[in-house]
């Protein structure tokens, strides 16, 4: 995917708009933040930051920029402790992209796609040579079967009438012979 110049947001560009937007709402919000939290006072910005960070508020570079700003502020003033101030929890994970310029979860994601595909191709296939199979002994066979069972009982019955006619006819040729009539 290509970039697009109109994702950037405080100096970051970003190739996802859900976290681009993400990012800009982010900006809103350290904006704000700047513009309220007074650094005279190291121990509000303490507690601030450490409700920030428990709470995840932030997650984009643009506000981890912002807490890592909050956070080397806190580490330059005496009257913190090192040890109150709790590191910065990165809710994404890094993707390692190769030369080809994809990840190895897109590449294992498209590989289970391919079996996936591979294995459906193979019953389709599957399925039609059984359908074909089907069709093969259904039209070979010499029994009744639901496609041809009314002709085939139509010729059997049209058989049957047809014989008991000559049957009809043989009898009744006898019985004048009996009788002596002569037509």
């Amino acid at each position: 995917m290509a970039k697009n110049d109109a994702w950037i947001v405080e100096g970051f560009s970003f190739d996802d708009e859900d976290l681009y937007k993400e990012a800009k709402k982010e900006a809103d919000g350290v904006r704000y933040m700047r513009s309220h939290v007074d650094l005279q006072y190291p121990d509000r910005v303490l507690a601030i930051y450490q409700r920030m960070v428990t709470q995840k508020m932030f997650q984009t570079q643009v506000g981890y920029a912002y807490l890592h700003e909050l956070q080397d502020y806190l580490y330059t003033m005496p009257q913190v402790k090192n040890d109150q101030i709790p590191p910065i929890p990165v809710r994404f994970q890094v993707k390692v992209v190769d030369a080809a310029g994809t990840t190895n979860a897109l590449r294992e994601e498209s590989n289970q796609h391919r079996r996936a595909f591979r294995w459906s191709l193979a019953v389709n296939f599957l399925a039609v040579a059984v359908i074909l199979v089907m069709f093969a002994i259904a039209y070979s066979s010499n029994s009744i079967t639901v496609l041809n069972y009314e002709n085939k009982l139509q010729d059997k019955y049209a058989s049957w009438e047809q014989e008991l006619k000559e049957r009809e006819a043989v009898i009744l040729q006898k019985e004048r012979l009996l009788n002596g009539d002569d037509d």
